[in-house]
């Protein structure tokens, strides 16, 4: 499996992870890449995105490893795995 095999590279690098499995769905699903993201989902990649400026700064400064971002908002529309199917 493809994802399985960038999470060895990176930890064999070193390279922080975060796991977020409903964001990850949504942003495979409504977003491409070079495109505009869904605006339902700015909150929530604005935490990511901050939380790896907090770790840059981090690894630079020292001090406290920031915390990983938690309950990362995505809404129940844009979850594929929430999505009802119809017959036909």
């Amino acid at each position: 499996m493809i994802a399985l095999r960038i999470r060895e590279i990176g930890a064999e690098h070193r390279v922080p992870t975060l796991e977020a499995p409903p964001l990850a769905r949504a942003l495979y699903r409504h977003a491409e890449i070079g495109q505009q993201i869904p605006g339902q989902l700015y909150a929530a990649v604005a935490e990511v995105l901050a939380w790896v400026w907090q770790l840059k700064r981090w690894r630079l400064a020292g001090g406290q490893r920031p915390p990983q971002p938690e309950n990362l908002p995505v809404p129940e529309a844009l979850d594929f795995m929430n999505e009802k199917t119809t017959d036909g």
